[in-house]
């Protein structure tokens, strides 16, 4: 009888461990894609209350810079145009879940606006992953708003996860990211970054998948504001929506520049899509 007992306690034991082998620790394992300029983790995050926020009104135009702005004009076609995918020099850089491929070929005179617009690709073997395209500009720390200005055209829309389009400035040891994405699959807004946090935070401003094959216009105006970014207004085909968002910018980096930068996101299928860039300018003052 007692050996009966104990067999009966040892089977009961092995059940319970076999359920709690099924069950597991608590859930799939979470993704921690941390990066300088960088697309969200690839499961849509539970909605924020900024994300849950009401949309703004739509705002008057934006005013013009004044007489003494800088202005670089026709960026998308100069030399030196940089990019990279998952990371940089062992270091993340355009972060996703696998290295894409991507090319940017220029002088394309269709589509164009103006007869010669740049031509990106993304593609790759894997889902989830992105390709940063950047071009560096002539270094000014004296300047502090930015309004970075083009056009782009899409031909695959639904093939993107989002699209990004950045600012960045860096001296004295501080690096202002103005880092932007229409973030379409996942939040649905204009997410904007954190540089002190090193993370994205959705706006309150809607941002749905572009339509596709015709040119769409969009003017990011930024401001650097003591160690902060400021993003005060995003304006797409003639529409202007206030940011007016503040985040802390990024510490402790080593460097002297100005950039513009812009990444093409790939989704769960990682399908090939291309984006055109035309008449990118930044204006500074």
């Amino acid at each position: 009888m007692q050996i009966r007992k104990s067999l009966l306690v040892l089977f009961v034991l092995a059940c319970v461990s076999y359920v709690l082998l099924l069950a597991g620790c608590g859930g799939s394992p979470k993704n921690t894609l941390a990066a300088t300029v960088a697309p969200p983790p690839p499961p849509p995050p539970p909605p924020s209350s900024s994300s849950s926020a009401p949309a703004p009104a739509p705002a008057p135009p934006p005013p013009g810079p004044p007489s003494n702005a800088i202005v670089t004009e026709k960026i998308e076609g100069m030399p030196g145009w940089q990019w990279c995918t998952a990371q940089l020099n062992h270091s993340v850089c355009a972060a996703g879940l696998g290295n894409a491929t991507s090319s940017k070929t220029d002088h394309q005179a269709t589509p164009s606006r103006d007869g010669s617009s740049s031509k990106f690709n993304i593609a790759g073997p894997k889902g989830y992953s992105n390709a940063l395209w950047w071009k560096t500009l002539t270094p000014d720390p004296n300047v502090s708003h930015f309004n970075y200005d083009l056009w782009f055209y899409v031909d695959k829309p639904d093939a993107s996860q989002a699209l990004e389009f950045d600012t960045n400035q860096s001296f004295g040891g501080t690096r202002w990211v103005f880092g932007t994405e229409c973030n379409f699959k996942d939040t649905g807004k204009w997410d904007l970054w954190d540089g002190k946090e090193g993370k994205w935070v959705p706006s309150s401003v809607p941002c749905t998948p572009f339509s596709g094959n015709t040119w769409h216009h969009l003017l990011w105006q930024f401001e650097r504001v003591g160690s902060q970014v400021h993003y005060i207004s995003v304006t797409v085909d003639g529409q202007t929506m206030p940011e007016d968002v503040y985040h802390d910018a990024q510490p402790d980096y080593g460097g002297n520049d100005i950039d513009v930068a812009f990444q093409l996101d790939g989704d769960s299928t990682q399908q090939p899509y291309n984006v055109w860039l035309d008449e990118v300018t930044l204006t500074t003052w």
